[in-house]
């Protein structure tokens, strides 16, 4: 396993209150399926990962996102907001700001659209008290003043829907295949992996990817998947009246997800930018994720009566989208050299294939728009869904 650096002891402290919490409720209810407890362990109010107060984004976090690797990432996805603005109208809406870093960028780079109203649907309290430092300090007060924070989604939304890095955290189910049986894997009360027969959900789930493939599963192969990226997305579909869901995060078309060399599944855990595959190390104090079946996402969203606009590499969206033109824009007000080659570094980390270009995928959903959109120009990879 990769060396983890020790946690201080206010940190081990509070991950022991949710490791009881966990105890507590599998003593009352039996092993808890992984989707349990990876929402546990994230979302639990005032214990979770993302509902706590340690740094997660970052270098001082656990993680760096495309936010934070450059305020081009959020300018360029504004060039493609601006164009969907002009024909729907309405706002933004961005689900799970992180730490506000996408929203200045977008709305920084917006600034020139009168009376735009940006909307961040965010759970996690300790989040938006943070964003909403971040935001208030670098924005005229006359533009914070248009953001605001919800808890749920609003009934109605018309505009552009933007989710960075969201489905990748969504809880998954894990599965083994076991003599031709699909095996779900839960989580005892030593915080170990059991496996059990698999529920009729997840056996329908699994079903229908070895229906896909062509072929089943073979023994021994683990992997996961995601049955809440279906009620996810209704949710979405459920409020957009009109407008564009712009979904970025990494992940696959199902044919790559479940290839024969993927035998040990997506997971992933992030623990002061180091990755590892326990689960079950310091609860509370480490991301955990798992790659995106966007197959299984188009089909959800087409189910939901969305139509599907564009599937491409992040590369490809940010290059459509003008991201070098941005980038010398930002080159000729740069006041040095370090500072040029800083933003040419964060270029190559947002498209280089070996960074986030080839890993991180862009979808585009919508509903009453069919405009072509900009970032699909070259590249629309969606008959390899």
């Amino acid at each position: 396993m990769t060396e983890l650096p020790q946690p201080d002891a206010n940190a081990r402290a509070h991950s022991e209150r949710l490791r009881q919490a966990l105890l507590e409720r599998i003593r009352q209810q039996g092993a808890l399926s992984f989707a349990d407890y990876m929402e546990q362990v994230l979302y639990e109010p005032g214990l979770g990962y993302y509902m706590a107060g340690a740094a997660k984004f970052g270098e001082e976090g656990d993680f760096i996102t495309a936010p934070e690797v450059s305020p081009l990432f959020g300018a360029t996805l504004a060039n493609e907001i601006r164009g969907v603005l002009l024909h729907t109208g309405g706002g933004i809406l961005e689900f799970g700001a992180g730490s506000g870093k996408l929203a200045l960028s977008i709305l920084q780079a917006l600034s020139d659209v009168d009376d735009l109203t940006y909307t961040i649907m965010e759970p996690s309290a300790e989040l938006v008290s943070r964003q909403q430092q971040l935001l208030r300090e670098a924005l005229d007060a006359s533009v914070f003043q248009r953001i605001r924070w919800l808890d749920a989604l609003p009934d109605a939304f018309t505009g552009v829907i933007v989710a960075n890095e969201v489905m990748d955290a969504l809880p998954v189910e894990r599965f083994r295949k076991s003599d031709g049986k699909v095996m779900q894997l839960c989580v005892n009360d030593s915080l170990e992996t059991v496996s059990q027969a698999a529920g009729d959900t997840l056996q329908a789930a699994v079903d229908a990817i070895e229906d896909d493939l062509g072929e089943p599963l073979f023994d021994g192969y683990q992997s996961e998947v995601c049955l809440l990226l279906k009620p996810w997305l209704a949710s979405l579909s459920q409020t957009l009246t009109r407008g564009v869901v712009l979904l970025i995060d990494y992940g696959y078309p199902r044919r790559e997800y479940y290839l024969p060399e993927r035998v040990q599944g997506t997971l992933a855990c992030y623990y002061r930018h180091r990755t590892h595959d326990n689960p079950f190390q310091w609860p509370g104090l480490q991301d955990i994720t798992a790659h995106v079946d966007f197959t299984a996402v188009a089909e959800a969203a087409v189910a939901q009566e969305l139509d599907l606009l564009g599937y491409a590499s992040q590369s490809a969206f940010l290059l459509d989208n003008q991201l070098l033109d941005l980038m010398g824009q930002e080159s000729a007000r740069s006041e040095s050299d370090m500072q040029k080659i800083a933003l040419a570094r964060a270029v190559k980390t947002l498209t280089l294939p070996g960074e986030m270009g080839e890993r991180f995928q862009v979808m585009a959903l919508g509903r009453g728009y069919d405009l072509r959109l900009q970032g699909f120009s070259t590249q629309d990879l969606s008959y390899r869904l």
